[in-house]
């Protein structure tokens, strides 16, 4: 899986500039990122949504957002599937985008990071053991490394996992920093 990224250091810190992906991430995930189901409210409801064009839906959509009001906003497109019974999370993941609130149509309004994949999807028969589930939960949880559930779902790790799967998450960052898998930067050369 190739995977690419904005990092806009005038949403979140120029601070990070010249620092690793990682150090960026965990410093969200410990200053900014409480989640809607962290340590004040584990197990509670949830009150991020699913969007289609804009307009809020059901359980599933193009579009699940979150904000929790207090600096952490996330949004992930593609095309998702929540199935309530099994309460897992799967489809297509296109971007996410991290930053502090959302729009109206459920997009972050300054997202800081925003990165890109080009094969991160999970069909329905996995369940909740899967990537998109892990990476969505974790930051349902306020957390870039996935979270424990209450169904003892195995937390694979989260987004930090698929950035240190695709080599990025040591990458250090300037402002507009973008990563390319190996094969992209041969293809360019």
């Amino acid at each position: 899986m190739s995977i690419t990224y904005t990092f806009n250091s005038t949403e979140y810190s120029d601070d990070f500039i010249g620092q690793s992906l990682r150090t960026l991430l965990l410093d969200f995930e410990t200053n900014g990122a409480a989640g809607e189901h962290d340590d004040n409210n584990p197990g509670g409801i949830n009150t991020g949504g699913f969007y289609n064009n804009g307009v809020a839906s059901g359980l599933s959509g193009d579009t699940y957002s979150q904000a929790n009001g207090e600096g952490f906003a996330f949004s992930a497109y593609g095309s998702l599937s929540y199935n309530f019974s099994a309460h897992s999370l799967t489809g297509t993941v296109e971007s996410i985008s991290l930053g502090s609130y959302l729009n109206t149509d459920g997009t972050v309004g300054d997202p800081f990071i925003t990165f890109n994949f080009d094969d991160l999807t999970s069909g329905s028969e996995t369940g909740r053991d899967n990537a998109v589930h892990d990476v969505i939960w974790g930051l349902m949880n306020g957390s870039v490394q996935g979270a424990e559930d209450s169904a003892g779902t195995v937390n694979d790790g989260g987004l930090l996992a698929l950035l240190d799967a695709a080599g990025i998450s040591s990458d250090i960052l300037t402002s507009g920093s973008s990563s390319f898998t190996e094969s992209e930067l041969l293809l360019a050369a």
